[in-house]
């Protein structure tokens, strides 16, 4: 008997160790999981403006041209003249769409998210139909921490241009890293694929990879 009861103690102690086994192995599972989604999630898609990149836009070659991580150009400090001299032609032109553009893009690449939503506003209000300004200004509220007007924003974009991709990545960035809403997360990144099934996240990440995360 005790060499039966040696046995099952053992046995006991081989299924415990199995149980600790499977549990470490799927906390390291979800770890993996976690730092796979994260790396996908810090950063945001950009798209190029005119030939110079913004902040935030489209998947790699799969998709728009593009590719920098948001506030690029933050360590370079705007240039109070510059500044001026292009808030001066936005108020002097008050209806030229264009010139409110470009204060907003001037103040995008510099880290001036504030100023760049005000230019962006106005520049969508004079001319609303342009999908890559309704873009940008999402990316300015997600910076101002304004998520549901980032949202809208980026559908804006996307009802505008219907293989956006940009608008719709970010949307699914915001929906899962900021409001912790995976079931619109998924559904904004199958949107991406649905027009690109190569697209790929700006870490180089494929968008298919991330949507299969996610719902496993």
């Amino acid at each position: 008997m005790g060499i039966h009861k040696r046995e099952r103690e053992a046995e006991e102690t081989q299924q415990q160790y199995v149980r600790k086994s499977s549990c470490v192995l799927l906390v390291a599972v979800a770890l993996l999981v976690g730092a796979f989604l994260g790396n996908a999630l810090t950063m945001l898609y950009v798209e190029q403006r005119g030939g110079r990149q913004a902040a935030m836009g489209a998947p790699a070659q799969s998709g728009p041209a593009g590719q920098s991580a948001a506030g690029q150009d933050a360590s370079h400090a705007a240039d109070p003249a510059t500044l001026a001299k292009l808030e001066a032609d936005a108020a002097a032109a008050p209806t030229n769409a264009d010139a409110w553009i470009a204060l907003g893009n001037y103040c995008f690449d510099h880290d001036l998210p504030a100023k760049a939503a005000t230019a962006y506003e106005r520049a969508v209000e004079l001319a609303p139909m342009r999908s890559g300004v309704w873009s940008d200004l999402g990316v300015m509220y997600r910076r101002l921490e304004q998520y549901q007007k980032a949202i809208d924003a980026f559908e804006h974009a996307a009802k505008l241009d219907t293989a956006h991709v940009t608008a719709r990545y970010n949307m699914g960035v915001v929906y899962m890293h900021d409001l912790n809403d995976r079931e619109n997360a998924l559904k904004a990144w199958k949107a991406v694929l649905a027009i690109d099934p190569e697209a790929t996240t700006p870490s180089g990440q494929p968008v298919a990879g991330l949507v299969n995360q996610l719902e496993q």
